[in-house]
């Protein structure tokens, strides 16, 4: 392009960095940035959010943080996507409170999370173990008018669930319920897991009921958790009515 006298533009170089970033190369990436600084091509948002996608995905936190500050400091100002890649990179590695002090800066640079943000942060507070955390931020959601939607709710869900502590888990749907979402076939084998598990077979049974009362056809995993349920009941010596 440039031996034929034809400049390449910002689009062009953000096109190229994204390519870089997704095959992990993110020196050759960061070296187009300079390329751009040298024929005086300024990087727009879309550019820094690719290189900080990028730079995140790979762990690199230090570069991320150095980049997030050069664009600040060039008045390019981080949107929801920027605070996103780091929230997301930042929970995939467990270090959740870092992940929460990013969502206190984008309050204090006025940019507004959305739900990727809060999904984000509710499953990595739950891989975690936070669980009163997730739900906390559950509820902020709810009063920043951010409508949490039923894979919001699945993540917290099922976390809990594997957890066994069903009296949160009926929280959690009593508030589904307060909000009009409802539950879809995931949400309903996380808790016929959770009660064969808790070998009460008779609330699994209502449960699948329930779930083919719904629309939803049971599948195998439903069936097998039950038959399982069942057999582990029976190994112990409990008497369980068996499902027709």
């Amino acid at each position: 392009m440039m031996n034929e006298g034809v400049n390449p533009d910002v689009v062009t170089f953000s096109s190229i960095i994204d390519a870089l970033c997704k095959e992990k190369r993110t020196e050759e990436a960061i070296t187009m940035l300079e390329v751009m600084s040298q024929i005086n091509v300024k990087p727009d948002i879309v550019t820094y959010n690719c290189l900080i996608h990028g730079l995140c995905s790979s762990n690199k936190w230090s570069e991320a943080t150095s980049l997030l500050n050069r664009m600040m400091n060039e008045g390019v100002h981080p949107n929801v996507v920027t605070f996103n890649s780091f929230i997301n990179a930042l929970c995939k590695e467990k270090r959740t409170k870092e992940a929460i002090s990013m969502l206190e800066l984008m309050s204090q640079r006025n940019v507004k999370p959305n739900i990727v943000t809060y999904r984000c942060l509710i499953h990595g507070l739950c891989k975690s173990g936070q669980y009163e955390e997730a739900k906390s931020l559950l509820s902020k959601m709810v009063t920043e008018s951010i409508v949490p939607d039923i894979g919001t709710f699945y993540i917290l869900l099922d976390a809990i669930c594997k957890q066994g502590t069903k009296d949160k888990a009926h929280e959690v749907l009593n508030v589904m319920d307060q909000l009009g979402v409802k539950p879809n076939e995931f949400t309903y084998r996380s808790m016929i897991r959770m009660y064969c598990a808790l070998g009460e077979m008779n609330k699994a049974k209502d449960v699948f009921d329930s779930m083919e009362t719904e629309g939803f056809a049971p599948d195998l995993t439903a069936y097998t958790m039950l038959i399982n349920g069942y057999a582990k009941c029976k190994s112990k010596g409990e008497t369980v009515k068996l499902a027709e």
